[in-house]
């Protein structure tokens, strides 16, 4: 049975799409928006089972650009033909059939929840109707599935209006169709639209958030008020601390690298992505084994000669090396295509050299390839445990920092702890973030100092298992700031500031 997937979309132009979200975001970020949606729309559609065929609407004068670029593994991208929309829909539906597709359906592009399940289902229902229909909140449609091409179904009073859905359906019933109605979402077409999207428009206004980030108080909002600036985006250091006492389970780090997909205002951090978009200090020489040890990029730059010694101590046990970024920065500025390209680069590679099992230290790595990678995951913590290696820590009193990733649910440190003996103690809960978060220090450089020197107001030492975070106590003056794996490993070592962990990032090309 051969199923396709029509794609109605719009060229995303500024100033052409999406313009009822005019003047709340500019032309470029309606865009950007507009781009995402069609991005997300197609990763949906690669779970479907379905060939992607691309209908598009270009204004008289405009510019693909990059659009093509949006949908993966397209069949091919058409021209939608006809004067108004029920007749370009109509003529799509008929080419598509003209091929030799049996079942069809047509999706928009405008539904930031639109999942591979919805397709399946709707291909699903088609075996036992003659058409499917799934509504939008706001009255319309967001899909139509059909069996055949049909002409007698396309003429409703007007498109664009909250009845089209209803009349779509009264005209498919009075063709005698038998017609399912799928699962209703909503589409993203006014600044409510977006808000709902984002989650704001479930705050009470309790004041949690406000009360527990130091940015939302610098700034005098809420989570409500946060996600109404755009031009904020890359102030927010992505913690999670807001989501963590909202009662409503808005996320603010959600809502921030959201807005960061709409903005290109991505100019202070071009050495960042430089390095890492893509990582260009990425080896794999040593990594033809069924498990492979990941250190990530900030482990290998503080922390060389514990990274070697690893290094060495995993081949014995005929273990490989590599070295790459798992893509988490990318992600965060927003880019959130090129991050997944990062991904699926990585995800090649290891399985052409034959990896079934990876071995990650850093908890942005773990926390960021869990569920997107494709295979099978432990701690370095639990690997040392496996291979009988490394000492335990004894304390009469361990205070602990959670990174950000780990704090909520610490599956982590629950592999970490099993090295460490003493009283463990979490004096540092008040410490909202390290300071580097989200990059945000770059926008916040005050509020990343306070962060990180807060730390210190709660005792002369610190223990976790974060290099990122490590470092920035330490540039901040915290001598007394531990990882807890060199300390495992035996391996006494001073984090290098400046230049340094650069050039020991990219001496790992070279090894």
């Amino acid at each position: 049975m051969r199923r396709a997937i029509i794609l109605f979309t719009r060229v995303p132009i500024p100033g052409e799409t999406k313009t009822r979200l005019m003047p709340f975001l500019s032309g470029d970020e309606c865009a950007a928006l507009h781009s995402e949606l069609i991005h997300n729309a197609s990763l949906a559609c690669q779970g479907a089972d379905a060939d992607v065929l691309v209908y598009y609407a270009l204004p008289e004068g405009g510019c693909m650009g990059d659009f093509i670029k949006l949908v993966k593994d397209a069949r091919g991208f058409y021209p939608q033909k006809g004067k108004g929309l029920g007749e370009r829909m109509a003529r799509a539906f008929a080419e598509t059939f003209a091929l030799g597709f049996e079942r069809v359906l047509l999706t928009g592009t405008d539904i930031p929840r639109i999942t591979a399940d919805i397709f399946l289902r709707s291909f699903q229902d088609l075996e036992n109707c003659d058409a499917v229909v799934n509504p939008t909140e706001d009255g319309g449609y967001y899909l139509i599935g059909l069996k055949k091409a049909r002409e007698d179904i396309w003429d409703v009073p007007h498109y664009g209006t909250n009845t089209v859905f209803e009349d779509t359906l009264c005209r498919l019933e009075g063709a005698g169709l038998s017609v399912r109605v799928g699962q209703t979402l909503r589409d993203i077409d006014t600044k409510e639209d977006l808000m709902a999207w984002y989650g704001s428009d479930r705050c009470i206004h309790c004041g949690a958030c406000t009360g527990n980030c130091r940015f939302l108080e610098k700034y005098g909002m809420n989570l409500k008020g946060f996600s109404e600036h755009p031009e904020l985006a890359y102030s927010c250091f992505l913690c999670g601390r807001c989501r963590a006492v909202c009662p409503k389970d808005i996320d603010g780090a959600r809502i921030a690298v959201l807005m960061r997909q709409m903005r290109s205002d991505r100019v202070s951090y071009k050495s960042l992505l430089w390095e890492k978009n893509p990582y260009k200090f990425a080896n794999y020489r040593k990594g033809r084994k069924k498990s492979v040890l990941f250190p990530g990029c900030n482990f290998t730059a503080f922390y060389p000669r514990t990274t070697k010694y690893l290094e060495r101590i995993m081949a014995e046990h005929g273990i490989g090396t590599v070295y790459d970024c798992c893509g988490k920065p990318v992600y965060e500025l927003g880019l959130r295509a090129d991050a997944e390209n990062s991904l699926e680069r990585i995800a090649s590679r290891l399985k052409e050299q034959g990896a079934e099992e990876l071995i990650v230290l850093c908890p942005n790595c773990y926390h960021f390839f869990k569920d997107r990678l494709g295979i099978p995951m432990v701690t370095i913590y639990q690997k040392l445990r496996e291979l009988g290696i490394g000492q335990t820590v004894k304390k009469d009193r361990i205070p602990v920092y959670y990174p950000c990733p780990d704090r909520d649910n610490k599956e982590m440190f629950r592999e970490v702890c099993r090295y460490l003996e003493g009283e463990i103690t979490e004096p540092f809960g008040k410490v909202q973030c390290c300071g580097l978060g989200g990059c945000a220090g770059v926008k916040e450089p005050e509020l990343s100092r306070e962060m990180a020197e807060s730390a210190r107001r709660d005792g002369d030492e610190l223990y976790t298992y974060c290099a990122s975070c490590i470092s920035n106590f330490r540039r901040k003056g915290m001598e007394g700031a531990y990882h807890i794996l060199p300390m495992i490993l035996g391996i006494e070592e001073k984090v290098p500031l400046g230049i340094q962990p650069f050039m020991n990032r990219a001496r790992r090309k070279l090894l």
